[in-house]
């Protein structure tokens, strides 16, 4: 009996055994399962997509796509070298990618986003950091290599995007949102290596506030180079914003119903005052940079309040001087920015509210998540190199002299993993600047909503011919400017015939034909100019560069006319 229970117990046992391991062995197959399933949906939602992405352009789109490379990186290597112009349309081309996937309403979109963001960030920021320092440290040459490396950007940045139906209805401003979201995620791995010592949190306390006193410095009593360019900056901020704002609020809900459309009528008068105001704004920034180019009495990079007041009429100089400088004036347009960047943040948590929070949290979050991970990554591969002593070495010989003490004392304190992760968050800033120009160029009607990318790379290409036909390269400026020409009237057919017929209609063989024309007819008036040009080499050539833009200019328009009418 004791035997035959023993045995009995044993056998149970083992049959335990077994089946333990049996559902052990059973789990560990259902997992990978799973993981297989897994990564075949994304593999076969992924080709999806791209096959949706490649159906969509139309011929027209090819055509533009074609076009708009093609001529920018020929341009881009007449005026700043073959490579530094693949770069600027290679880094254009990826800040495409990365505003689709940062805008994308699926969290898992949004995430793979934050993680293309932060390589793609530093390929960004490289051509721009370049345009940045020629632009702002030498002028004549430096300013226009700085000026055709940016428009290289935009122009592949358009290109990217032209089939993109989202661009120009608030597709690139989330795709700038996510670019911040992502760069937060990036903050946070900055950080952590910073809570727990208390000499590190200090130092970073004591930058911070500096900084905070810096900024104040400039927005609210600036002196010298800054005044005009940073008053040009406030204005076209707190009129964007309060824009913005006039727009989402519902203020008309606010009043009775027999008044709501005096409050309409009101709130569309603003809302032209405050476009007005950007754009006066952008004038007298892109003037305080363009003026000492173009007077030789200017020094600086900028122009300064003493420079208004002896170079302007004599009423209207001196109030522009005194208006730029006004401490009261400066404060209330940060009130105003404020208050309208407040407003705006309830409305969209009420909105927040409304829709649920649980997608939209995981929307914010993701690519927060995936901005943190590749930060990570990319932290620990180059934190302990020698990029991260020339990366040291490079924030020192920059910011001594304009950056306060402390943040040069928190800079050298703080271990390299966080001083390349702080670098990170500075090229994810330049990306969103980027996307934010675009959004800008959007939000004051200098880029339409329909054919926004043909609009937006024939301008890219339009401000190649001008650089050319600034440095004396007048014949290719006349090849330029009636490419820029016919970027705008491709992109503008194909917007009207994909509005009207549809993607789906067959229209590649009208298509064709209208591309063909437009390069007929671009090719006839750009050849027929060359030919008067060269007739006329004769009479002494144009050496001022304000006039040479200028000439080019009218050309531009002079084409338009005339292929508008070989048109028909």
């Amino acid at each position: 009996m004791r035997g035959d229970a023993v045995t009995g117990s044993a056998g149970r046992t083992n049959r335990r055994g077994r089946d333990g391991n049996d559902s052990v062995a059973g789990g560990a197959v259902s997992r990978r399962a799973v993981a297989r399933e897994t990564g075949r949906y994304v593999l076969e939602s992924a080709i999806r997509g791209v096959r949706t992405a490649l159906r969509r352009p139309t011929a027209s789109d090819v055509a533009m796509i074609c076009w708009t490379l093609g001529v920018g990186i020929a341009i881009g290597s007449t005026l700043v070298g073959r490579r530094l112009a693949v770069l600027a349309t290679g880094a254009g081309l990826a800040a495409a990618l990365t505003t689709v996937l940062l805008a994308s309403e699926r969290p898992l979109l949004r995430g793979l986003g934050g993680v293309v963001a932060a390589p793609v960030s530093v390929l960004v920021s490289s051509p721009l950091l370049l345009a940045s320092v020629l632009a702002l440290t030498s002028s004549g040459v430096g300013l226009i290599a700085g000026v055709t490396v940016w428009a290289l950007v935009v122009a592949a940045f358009a290109a990217g995007l032209l089939s993109w139906p989202r661009f120009g209805r608030g597709g690139v401003r989330h795709g700038s949102t996510g670019t911040i979201l992502a760069a937060l995620g990036v903050v946070a791995v900055a950080v952590l290596p910073i809570l727990p010592r208390a000499d590190l949190r200090a130092h970073a306390v004591a930058a911070a506030t500096d900084t905070l006193g810096v900024i104040e410095d400039v927005l609210v009593t600036p002196t010298g180079m800054l005044a005009v360019v940073s008053f040009a900056g406030l204005v076209a901020v707190a009129a964007m914003l309060s824009s913005r704002a006039l727009a989402t609020l519902p203020f008309e809900r606010l009043v009775p119903p027999d008044r709501r459309d005096a409050v309409t009528t009101a709130v569309s008068g603003l809302r032209r005052g405050c476009s007005l105001s950007i754009r006066g704004a952008l004038a007298l920034g892109a003037g305080a940079v363009i003026a000492p180019i173009a007077v030789d009495r200017l020094d600086g990079p900028v122009v300064t309040p003493v420079a208004l007041r002896t170079e302007l009429p004599a009423p209207a100089g001196d109030a522009l001087a005194s208006l730029v400088v006004i401490a009261g004036v400066r404060l209330a347009l940060v009130a105003l920015a404020g208050i309208a960047f407040a407003l705006l943040f309830l409305e969209w948590s009420r909105r927040i509210l409304g829709r649920g929070p649980a997608v939209v949290v995981a929307r914010l979050v993701a690519p927060m998540i995936g901005g943190a991970l590749v930060a990570i990554v990319l932290v620990q591969a180059t934190a302990d190199s020698a990029l991260a002593a020339d990366i040291e070495g490079f924030l020192r010989a920059t910011l001594e002299g304009p950056a306060p003490p402390s943040v040069l004392e928190f800079l050298t304190s703080i271990p390299p993993f966080t001083l390349v992760a702080i670098v990170l968050v500075f090229a994810l800033v330049a990306l969103s600047s980027l996307l934010w120009t675009v959004t800008t160029l959007r939000v004051i009607r200098l880029l339409p909503e329909r054919a926004i990318g043909a609009a937006l790379a024939a301008g890219a290409v339009f401000v190649l011919a001008v650089a050319l036909a600034i440095v004396g390269r007048v014949e290719p400026a006349i090849w330029t400017t009636a490419a820029a020409f016919v970027l705008w009237d491709i992109g503008e057919y194909s917007d009207v015939i994909r509005t009207e017929l549809g993607r789906g209609a067959s229209t590649m063989r009208a298509e064709l034909v209208h591309v063909g024309g437009t390069l007929l007819s671009g090719g006839v008036v750009a050849g027929g100019t060359v030919a008067l040009y060269r007739w006329r080499a004769g009479i002494p050539m144009i050496t001022d560069p304000v006039i040479a833009a200028v000439a080019v200019g009218s050309g531009l328009f002079v084409v338009v006319l005339v292929a508008w009418a070989l048109r028909g």
